[in-house]
């Protein structure tokens, strides 16, 4: 863990290039001692400078020491103890702060999130749909906010829960929470990419949400508005191959208007919140990195193989066979003329306007 946590603490290492070091190295100790050019093309000069000095391993024990102290887990990227789906991400965060039942991390997770605003209905389906999924044997992934999310966790608990944090671990956001917060640490766990003391800002939680997103298998959104928060999860959701839920609401309402609106975009409509075990049956990414590279040149509106060939920059005939293998995969659909396009709810068109 030290060799991670002083990578981790090395000026210009930030969570993407901490990735591409873990990754081309093989582990953040051979990084660390690294050749400098190779290093320095992953990072860049500086960073590649900086580990040589003592600055970053002196932060990273006393990082170590302080979290020993307070009984906080680390989980750094590139360990076998990491959450698997956080490495789908771009940018997952190097070291994941933990307290509680970490195991929780690697088994069935299902997030729910919406409106800090939430109406009665939207607090009354996120509670039941809690504890719907937590008897199942789901993890109940959310961000411990007011409304929606807070509700989501008090229906999961005494079951599995997960609380991501835009604060440290040992922060509770927000303190009218706190209480919550502790029934969380009796049954779940919290996590955070924040280092412990770190008090929550508003530009946190864009980071936290990818976190909730990736972590979970699926991610069902109950109530969110035009703007909302919880439209950011779901695009960094679809970003990563995670199936997108929607919970309808009336047309009038403001906090009905981004669900509604990712329903007509081809999210996943939930009619019921006594599920089933096959309400969430997504697979993640496809394991192979040109079927992953191909996947991300196929949008959710049709489009002939041709063009699919010419924004991936690959042969259309070797296109072909990858797409006949992403539709057996049920990752891809085909139009009666031909063309394909991303499964619906798999990827929906989301453009939306000035998302906070």
């Amino acid at each position: 863990m030290i060799e991670a946590l002083t990578l981790y603490c090395v000026p210009g290492v930030g969570p993407g290039r901490f990735k591409k070091l873990v990754d081309h190295f093989g582990s953040a100790g051979a990084a660390l001692v690294g050749d400098n050019d190779e290093f320095a093309k992953e990072a860049d000069r500086r960073a590649e400078k900086a580990r040589h000095g003592a600055a970053p391993a002196r932060r990273a024990r006393n990082l170590l020491r302080q979290c020993t102290e307070a009984g906080i887990g680390m989980l750094a990227y590139g360990s076998g103890a990491y959450p698997g789906r956080l490495g789908h991400l771009d940018n997952p965060p190097p070291v994941l702060f933990t307290l509680g039942r970490t195991e929780l991390l690697h088994g069935p997770c299902v997030a729910v999130v919406g409106s800090r605003r939430a109406t009665a209905y939207g607090r009354r389906v996120s509670r039941s749909l809690g504890a719907r999924l937590a008897e199942q044997g789901r993890c109940v992934v959310s961000g411990m906010a007011m409304g929606v999310d807070a509700e989501a966790h008090r229906g999961a608990l005494p079951g599995p829960t997960a609380a991501v944090l835009g604060s440290g671990v040992d922060v509770p956001s927000p303190a009218s929470n706190t209480r919550l917060y502790r029934e969380i640490l009796k049954h779940g766990v919290v996590v955070s990419e924040f280092e412990p003391g770190t008090r929550a800002e508003p530009h946190h939680f864009p980071r936290r949400n990818r976190i909730i997103a990736a972590l979970a298998t699926d991610v069902v959104i109950v109530e969110a508005s035009g703007r909302s928060g919880a439209l950011i999860t779901a695009d960094h959701a679809l970003d990563v191959g995670r199936e997108v839920h929607a919970v309808p609401g009336p047309i009038d309402r403001a906090t009905s208007q981004g669900t509604n609106r990712l329903i007509a975009q081809g999210a996943t409509i939930v009619t019921d919140t006594n599920l089933g075990h096959d309400s969430f049956t997504v697979r993640s990414l496809p394991g192979e990195p040109e079927l992953r590279d191909l996947l991300a040149a196929v949008p959710g509106a049709p489009i002939t193989v041709e063009e699919v060939a010419e924004a991936a920059g690959r042969a259309a005939d070797e296109v072909g066979a990858s797409l006949m293998i992403l539709e057996i995969r049920g990752y891809v659909v085909s139009t009666r003329d031909g063309r394909v396009m991303r499964t619906p709810g798999r990827r929906p068109m989301m453009v939306r306007e000035g998302a906070a």
